[in-house]
C-alpha cells in the first residue's frame, strides 16, 4: 500500500500523543491498519505543547511505530485556550436583492476577519442568517436589502498551532490539514438525532474537561475548562498517597456514577 492511500491522524492529548493509521472504504467507513501511542505529560499541558523538541521526537516515535510510509497527516486541535466566540455581520444593500452565493461567501469572508486578541480563528460555524425578521440557514435565493449572518467562531491563542507545526516540521512530518478535535469526536459519538434534538458532549481529559453544545445539527458553543482526570489523582495524592498510586486507586475503585437502587 502506497503512502497516498493512508488516512493518518494524531491526536495531541495531556496524557498521551496518539497516531491512528487507516484506509477509507468505498462505504465511507475507515478501515484501521495501526495505532500507536506516546505519553505527553512531559510536553503537553492542559493540551498545548510546551516542548517543541519532546513534541518532534514522540511523532518521530508514533509515526515509526505505525510502520507505514506517510507523506501526511491530519491533526487535531484542543487545549485550554480553545473557545467559541459569536459574532454578526450586517450587510445593507442598495435594493431589494436576490441573495446569492458570492453574498454570502462575502460575509463570511468578513467574519473570517473578525479581530480577536491573542486569538486566532480556527473554524467557522454558521449558525443562522437573518432575512427580513426571519432567521434560516439557507439564505439564497430570498429577496432583501439587508442580511445579517450569525456565526460561531472556533479560535485559540496563536501560539497553539504555531507550536504543532513547529513540531512537526522538526519531526519532517508534513501537516496535510487541522481539525477541530472536539468537534471530531463529536462526529463519532453523536447521533444526528441527538445533534438535532440538543445536547452536551463532555470530554472528562487528563488536564482538560472540554463541553460541546450541539442544537438543531448545528454546534452552538464549546468551551474548555482548565481541569481533568490528573485533579482527582492530586486529590488522592493529598491524602499521604505517592501520585503512581494515586492514579492506580482512580482508576481502579473511581466510579463516576453510583447506582442507588
Amino acid at each position: 500500500m502506497t503512502a497516498k492511500d493512508f488516512i493518518v491522524a494524531i491526536e495531541l492529548g495531556s496524557s498521551k500523543v496518539t497516531g491512528i493509521a487507516g484506509k477509507k472504504n468505498s462505504d465511507g467507513s475507515i478501515q484501521i491498519f495501526a495505532y500507536a501511542r506516546e505519553e505527553a505529560s512531559s510536553f503537553i499541558r492542559k493540551g498545548v505543547v510546551c516542548n517543541i523538541d519532546k513534541m518532534a521526537l514522540s511523532l518521530t516515535s508514533i509515526i515509526n511505530k505505525l510502520e507505514a510510509s506517510i507523506a501526511k497527516v491530519y491533526v487535531g486541535i484542543g487545549g485550554q485556550s480553545l473557545r467559541s466566540k459569536k459574532n454578526f455581520i450586517v450587510r445593507q444593500l442598495e435594493e431589494e436583492t436576490k441573495i446569492q452565493k458570492e453574498l454570502i461567501d462575502s460575509i463570511m469572508e468578513s467574519n473570517r476577519h473578525t479581530p480577536y486578541a491573542e486569538l486566532e480563528i480556527l473554524e467557522v460555524i454558521p449558525q443562522e442568517y437573518k432575512v427580513k425578521n426571519s432567521y434560516i440557514t439557507d439564505p439564497i435565493g430570498m429577496v432583501s436589502n439587508q442580511i445579517e449572518g450569525h456565526f460561531l467562531n472556533i479560535g485559540a491563542r496563536s501560539s497553539i498551532k504555531q507550536n504543532i507545526i513547529s513540531s512537526f516540521e522538526q519531526a519532517n512530518i508534513e501537516i496535510a490539514g487541522f481539525l477541530i478535535s472536539p468537534m471530531s469526536m463529536a462526529d463519532a459519538v453523536l447521533t444526528d438525532v441527538e445533534k438535532r434534538s440538543g445536547c452536551v458532549l463532555v470530554d472528562f481529559g487528563a488536564d482538560t474537561t472540554t463541553v460541546s453544545v450541539y442544537k438543531n445539527d448545528i454546534l452552538r458553543h464549546l468551551a474548555v475548562l482548565p481541569l481533568g482526570g490528573n485533579n482527582l489523582t492530586k486529590d488522592i495524592s493529598s491524602l499521604q498517597i505517592e501520585e503512581p498510586d494515586a492514579e492506580i486507586l482512580k482508576i481502579k475503585y473511581g466510579c463516576a456514577y453510583t447506582d442507588t437502587e
